[in-house]
């Protein structure tokens, strides 16, 4: 009987179509050096990792537990970048909260990138701490979950990122992936920054 699959191979948190059309988009792009904020246990890290040239630079920034967290994220995203490490990537991960001032000293030598993927704290002040701080280091920034909604009556952890990205797309060339425009999905938004 075959070995499980891992399962940075096997799940994400974005929809599959969304995520294909994200990884299209940085083929085009040529993206050779990417930072994920927000890996969770490595799933689109992965998949977008393995869509780029062997010797690709890849970062990770993940808090085990936060936002999303499972209990065993640290063990499965470590996994994930030994694997990636072994085929030739570049690839490394931090850890800690994205808003911490050490951990952004950390991933600061690292950059410039190409692009950046910020899907951690969902909250409005962290996404735009992320924004901030994370985005000036990319020429491309893509979010996840620019058009999560939930019923009026909903109780869980309310997803704020629609309210920066609205913000944000009126002033940069931008792009919507958003496979079911009934809301039933959250999006993925690229925009392009202009680094002088």
């Amino acid at each position: 009987m075959a070995e499980p699959r891992p399962k940075y191979e096997t799940e994400v948190a974005q929809d599959v179509t969304e995520l294909a059309m994200l990884i299209a988009l940085f083929k085009r792009e040529a993206v050779k050096s990417y930072l994920e904020v927000g890996s969770r246990y490595g799933g689109s890290l992965w998949k977008i990792a393995r869509s780029l040239p062997a010797g690709s630079r890849i970062v990770a920034v993940d808090m085990p537990g936060g936002f999303g967290g499972r209990s065993d994220g640290r063990e499965v995203l470590d996994a994930c970048v030994q694997e990636l490490v072994r085929l030739g990537y570049d690839a490394s991960v931090i850890w800690g909260s994205s808003t911490d001032p050490d951990v952004i000293a950390k991933v600061a030598p690292l950059a410039p990138f190409d692009a950046v993927f910020i899907d951690a704290d969902h909250t409005l002040a962290a996404a735009t701490s992320d924004w901030n701080n994370y985005g000036e280091m990319a020429r491309i920034v893509a979010f996840h979950d620019i058009a999560w909604s939930r019923d009026a009556r909903w109780k869980g952890t309310l997803i704020e990122v629609p309210q920066l990205w609205k913000k944000l797309k009126s002033r940069h060339k931008h792009e919507e992936y958003r496979v079911h425009p009934s809301g039933k999905d959250n999006g993925i938004g690229v925009l392009w920054r202009n680094l002088d």
